[in-house]
């Protein structure tokens, strides 16, 4: 929580600015006959951008203050109560935190009174003549495209036009990409997140770790009764008999379970030992030892290297790696009881994992479980099935954490999408009403603008979605904890979400855009300005 806190913001607040920098900008230029009449009446240069840069100034407060409010109290508010309905937690205060929002609204001033003052002073540059006419339209040049005459010729003047406008108006189009690209880069590392998570206590206590019960045991006293139990018991597949310790690896001292099983056979009742990068299945042997994958890059070891191993008396040796692990939670070694007898100490059981029949039921299991606990020498017993829904509970938490990222950067294509396409009508709009006065009809005039912007929403979608499938992997990697390993897994239908809600936020800004060019009024966008 606290890596994904410190990584997300930083992505929401880049598009963000970037959106505001696009307005500030878009306005200035918008109101370059005012800032002409301005100057014309003696004002200075200093005084005129003076104006904009508190209008700036009071938009990075205000709504800093707005954001700071919503951050500190509704969104740690949500988050608590979701982690409460897992864990016991005490009542939520909240502080609020000035100095974190006073950095964001320092960094966006400075982003967007920055890019004011630089073009407010662009425009000064010319003469309030020249100010108070509009700017003329930028010129239509060859595009490469035309080049390419069996595709030109194949086009119509419709999406001759498209083509063209696309190639136009290219700082539009760039910062269109970009911010529609990042928010759905967002929305895929949130359901990525989610995908890495949610099958972990499946593939760990269901693939990995194939045993159903486990025994721990305070002596051996009662051994040959439980034997003599498992035998007689038809609900009973098979059991494998370990002895169980703690250990430490590597120069760092990481804590490990270390795991003897009385016979090498009978792993593989209990586990499901394969390779991480291969698939193929590693087997035990007396040569050296096996530890999970994760240990193995915590402490930087490969296969054939020797380690150092601590053993629970503070005893230190050097083993060989015979061969690493795929695992996801916990840290674990694996070593034979020729092996452990020969350099540590003799071999004595004290778990024991269960195999019961397919389709057991829990009340079953639990019955097996208490019968198993009257039995001397037992300690206690631990049902998987509990075990994988703690684990399955806890990575829950995250999960709900997710969805709010994914409503957030949703929303935050929303305002992209509806202030871009905004601006384009806008700084467009002569243009448009020249169209109606040459007989377009609306939906001509819709399909001339909302043409480009689904052109750019689904050049964004793609590049949004290779750079999730980069971001995804690179939150991943920051937010695993030591003892447990994401599984770095987007399904396809994550990318086929996140690609269809940018669509469909930008069939709906389509949608409202049309009213918006309904009522572009012929007379006033054409008339003289003389």
């Amino acid at each position: 929580m606290s890596n994904i806190s410190k990584m997300f913001p930083v992505i929401f607040y880049l598009v963000a600015v970037l959106i505001s920098l696009t307005s500030m900008t878009r306005m200035i230029e918008e109101e370059r006959i005012e800032i002409g009449t301005l100057k014309a009446m003696g004002y200075t240069n200093m005084q005129i951008i003076s104006k904009y840069i508190i209008y700036s100034l009071f938009a990075c407060i205000i709504g800093g203050v707005l954001g700071m409010t919503v951050g500190l109290y509704l969104l740690p508010n949500i988050v608590w109560m979701l982690y409460s309905m897992i864990y016991n937690l005490p009542e939520f205060y909240c502080i609020y935190r000035v100095e974190i929002g006073l950095i964001g609204i320092i960094i966006a001033f400075i982003c967007i009174g920055g890019a004011t003052i630089t073009v407010a002073t662009n425009e000064l540059k010319q003469m309030p003549a020249v100010l108070m006419r509009p700017k003329p339209p930028k010129k239509g040049k060859r595009i490469l495209l035309e080049r390419i005459g069996f595709i030109w010729k194949r086009f119509n003047f419709s999406q001759k036009v498209t083509a063209r406008n696309i190639f136009r108006y290219k700082k539009r189009a760039i910062m269109t990409i970009i911010g529609i690209a990042g928010c759905t880069a967002l929305m895929l590392t949130g359901f990525g997140i989610r995908d890495s998570v949610n099958d972990i206590p499946s593939v760990q206590f269901r693939k990995i770790f194939s045993y159903d019960l486990s025994i721990s045991l305070t002596n051996t006293k009662g051994l040959g009764k439980l034997n003599e139990y498992f035998s007689n018991n038809e609900n009973i597949k098979n059991y494998t008999e370990i002895c169980a310790t703690t250990a430490k690896l590597g120069e760092k001292n990481y804590n490990v379970t270390v795991f003897v099983p009385k016979n090498i056979e009978d792993l593989n009742n209990a586990f499901n030992l394969t390779n991480p990068e291969t698939g193929e299945k590693v087997s035990l042997d007396d040569d050296g030892i096996i530890i999970s994958d994760k240990i193995a890059d915590m402490i930087g070891a490969n296969i054939g290297d020797e380690i150092v191993f601590i053993d629970s008396d503070d005893i230190s040796y050097k083993f060989k790696v015979k061969d690493i692990m795929k695992n996801y939670v916990g840290h674990y070694v694996f070593m034979s009881r020729t092996f452990y007898e020969n350099n540590i100490r003799q071999y004595k059981t004290n778990m024991i994992f269960v195999n019961t029949n397919e389709n057991l039921n829990a009340d079953v299991q639990n019955n097996i479980s208490q019968e198993i606990l009257n039995i001397e020498g037992v300690a206690s017993v631990s049902v998987i099935s509990s075990l994988m829904k703690s684990v399955s509970d806890m990575l829950n938490t995250m999960n709900y954490v997710v969805i709010i990222l994914i409503v957030a950067s949703a929303l935050l294509a929303f305002v992209v999408l509806y202030n871009l396409a905004n601006i384009n009508i806008a700084e467009r709009q002569r243009e448009i009403a020249t169209l109606k006065v040459l007989g377009f009809y609306d939906k001509e005039v819709d399909n001339y603008i909302n043409k480009e912007n689904i052109i750019f929403t689904i050049i964004a979608i793609v590049i949004g979605l290779v750079l999730g499938t980069f971001l995804t992997s690179g939150i991943i990697s920051s937010i695993e904890i030591d003892s447990l390993r994401f599984m770095k897994n987007i399904l396809p239908i994550s990318y086929v979400y996140s690609a269809g809600i940018t669509l469909v936020f930008s069939i709906i800004v389509n949608f409202i855009i049309h009213f918006v060019l309904k009522k572009i009024d012929m007379i006033e966008s054409l008339k003289s300005v003389e």
